[in-house]
């Protein structure tokens, strides 16, 4: 099967608002793989490495603000769990 790259433009604020949804989606699918769902899993390994490519590709300003998004994603499941 054939490769076949395109390039897209988008601006910053374009990629950003596709990350934080690829990010919200990164965390239903979590959920859903660990309420068994195999399909979910597939889907959820494919959407991290997306995410992980976009954030090299990016670089650290992208990584920054991934970074604080995990960190208030740390706090929220804590004040939901405890």
């Amino acid at each position: 099967m054939l490769d076949q790259n395109q390039d897209i433009e988008f601006s910053d604020h374009d990629l950003e608002v596709i990350e934080e949804a690829l990010f919200t989606q990164e965390k239903i699918l979590s959920v859903q793989s660990r309420a068994g769902g195999n399909g979910a899993k597939t889907r959820l390994s494919e959407l991290q490495g997306l995410l992980q490519r976009m954030r090299r590709q990016r670089g650290d300003k992208a990584g920054q603000k991934t970074g604080q998004r995990l960190s208030l994603w740390g706090q929220v499941t804590r004040m939901i769990s405890c």
